[in-house]
């Protein structure tokens, strides 16, 4: 059996990127559960629940988290 040559050590850049990825794919979940919990809300209620603005805000808090993670990782990268 080969050993496997070992790999690389991430860049901060990478590190950065793949938080951040995580985070945004980790906030458009939490939207859609809040999407659906929401309509089903709205279908229990008199239905004035769910919104557009109610799900962009929603997607918008995701990518904001996205943002935040990548900065926060780049500058804890740098600061090494």
């Amino acid at each position: 059996m080969t050993p496997e040559a070992p790999s690389p050590a991430p860049t901060s850049a990478r590190d950065a990127r793949t938080r951040a990825l995580h985070t945004l794919l980790l906030g458009v979940a939490v939207t859609v559960v809040v999407s659906v919990a929401t309509a089903v809300a709205q279908l229990a209620s008199d239905g004035s629940a769910l919104t557009l603005a109610t799900v962009v805000a929603a997607a918008g808090t995701g990518a904001g988290m996205a943002l935040v993670a990548y900065v926060q990782r780049r500058r804890k990268g740098l600061s090494k």
